[in-house]
C-alpha cells in the first residue's frame, strides 16, 4: 500500500487568502475564498484528496462557482494565481523562505 502524502496546511495563511481580492475579476465583496488547485496533471488534489494549502487562490463566489464548472480561461489561469498570491504572501511575511543547509549523515 502507497502512504498518504502528508499536505502542508495553515489556517492562517488560508484566512490572509480569504481576506484578498479574487485573483480573477479583481472584486473584494466579502465572498471571496480560498480555493484549492483542482489541475490533476501536477497531483495537486484528485478524488478524495485535497492539495495543500500552498496551492490556494483567492477566488470570489461567481469566480469559484465558474472553475468548478469547468471555465477553461479560469482552470488555465489557475498556476498564475496561485503564483500572484503567494508573492503576495512573501511580501507580507505571511510565509518566509530560510535557507538552511541540509547535514549529510555518512552512514
Amino acid at each position: 500500500m502507497i502512504p498518504k502524502e502528508k499536505r502542508w496546511e495553515s489556517k492562517d495563511y488560508i484566512k490572509f487568502v480569504s481576506e484578498m481580492a479574487c485573483s480573477a475579476c479583481g472584486i473584494k465583496d466579502g465572498t471571496v475564498v480560498a480555493h484549492h488547485c483542482k489541475v490533476r496533471e501536477f497531483h495537486m488534489g484528485g478524488t478524495g484528496r485535497k492539495p495543500s494549502d500552498l496551492f490556494v487562490m483567492p477566488l470570489c463566489y461567481e469566480c469559484h462557482h465558474n472553475i468548478h464548472n469547468g471555465d477553461k480561461e479560469l482552470v488555465d489561469s489557475q498556476a498564475m494565481f496561485i503564483f500572484r498570491t503567494l508573492e503576495k504572501a512573501l511580501q507580507h511575511d505571511i510565509i518566509s523562505i530560510k535557507y538552511k543547509p541540509y547535514e549529510y549523515n555518512v552512514l
